[in-house]
């Protein structure tokens, strides 16, 4: 967006009557979106990473491409204004078929923001929409000054905002934690469903690695469950277990989303990091030891409750909870879902 709003200060101050100008400005409405877009794609960890690297050559190649076609194509491109790239003056300066194009962009961003829940996709979706705004009004004064001062604030108050959530996320596991259901419970609509995901037998993991397998295990199922788009909205770690909750939703209508769960936790391969030994005092080496990564494959069973008039969240939640650790003191089975007042298991 910085590279976007420099261009458009530097080279689209003049006239659109200009072919130079209109030319860019072409090329600045059809690359914008693009790239946009492409950030979806790209993994963006830390600012100096291999990513950023091939994110700001891509950049720069397209900028460096952007000049010479508007150098030396800028005769063609006349040619291109009265066949392809036609004008209604009326509505906009922009050509028809970017107009659509960037409307479709930003129609597809704003799917991509609702459909994931993810922080990027709402990002872009503000970007592109204010992009496509300032483009097709782009014959209004200030309009571009607005239209990037209102989206550079959205971003600011949006990155402070997910600071202050990061401080409701649990940092094992990257969930939200006891503080964020606790604000959750509080406002839960009358219909839902609350299902807890605990892992079977977590003792004799302990037994057989070390205490801190667990947490790895339990890392591991977090990174999966954030991959079911209907589990990401309301998922949370509390006391070693998974917190699902299904808003409009009853049990039953929960049964297969958790049986897929169980059945993709139950396939996957969960790594166990090595603990790291200091070497003795008599040895001559100080460098310490770490041993292999281990794999293993694990069950989990789950407890689910539903909403009731007479009840609150947090008596539906302790329900759910009670049902679960009861059926797993009693029942040594792997692998269940068990469903509070029926208390029967169901594979």
């Amino acid at each position: 967006m910085l590279v976007a709003y420099s261009v458009i200060l530097y080279w689209l101050q003049t006239s659109l009557a200009n072919t130079d100008t209109k030319l860019i400005f072409c090329l600045l409405a059809t690359l914008l979106p693009i790239n946009l877009l492409l950030l979806r794609f790209l993994q963006l960890p830390k600012l100096l990473s291999f990513s950023m690297v091939a994110l700001l050559l891509l950049v720069i190649i397209q900028c460096g491409i952007g000049a010479i076609i508007s150098y030396f194509y800028q005769a063609d491109f006349s040619n291109w204004q009265r066949i392809h790239l036609f004008t209604y003056h009326n509505i906009s300066s922009l050509p028809l078929i970017l107009i659509v194009f960037n409307l479709a962009i930003s129609c597809c961003a704003g799917a991509l923001a609702i459909r994931y829940h993810r922080r990027i996709d709402r990002h872009i979706f503000v970007c592109s929409l204010l992009a496509t705004t300032t483009f097709i009004f782009f014959h209004y004064p200030f309009i571009s000054s607005s239209a990037f001062i209102v989206c550079a604030l959205f971003l600011l108050v949006d990155l402070g905002y997910c600071r202050y959530q990061q401080c409701f996320y649990d940092p094992s596991t990257q969930l939200a934690d006891h503080r964020a259901l606790s604000q959750m419970l509080a406002r839960l609509h009358p219909h839902y469903a609350i299902a807890i995901i605990a892992i079977d037998h977590p003792n004799k993991i302990i037994e057989k690695h070390h205490p801190q397998a667990v947490a790895d295990i339990q890392r591991s199922i977090a990174t999966l469950l954030t991959q079911h788009t209907q589990c990401l909205q309301h998922l949370y770690f509390v006391s070693q277990q998974f917190i699902v909750i299904f808003e409009h939703k009853n049990g039953v209508e929960c049964q297969s989303l958790l049986e897929q769960l169980q059945h993709d936790l139950a396939a996957e391969k969960h790594v166990i990091e090595p603990i790291t030994t200091d070497s003795q005092p008599d040895e001559q080496t100080v460098k310490p030891k770490k041993g292999r990564k281990k794999t293993m494959k694990v069950s989990v069973s789950i407890g689910i409750s539903d909403s009731a008039n007479d009840q609150t969240a947090a008596a539906v939640l302790q329900q759910a909870i009670d049902v679960l650790e009861t059926a797993q003191r009693t029942n040594k089975k792997k692998n269940q879902i068990y469903i509070a007042d029926r208390n029967e298991a169901l594979l």
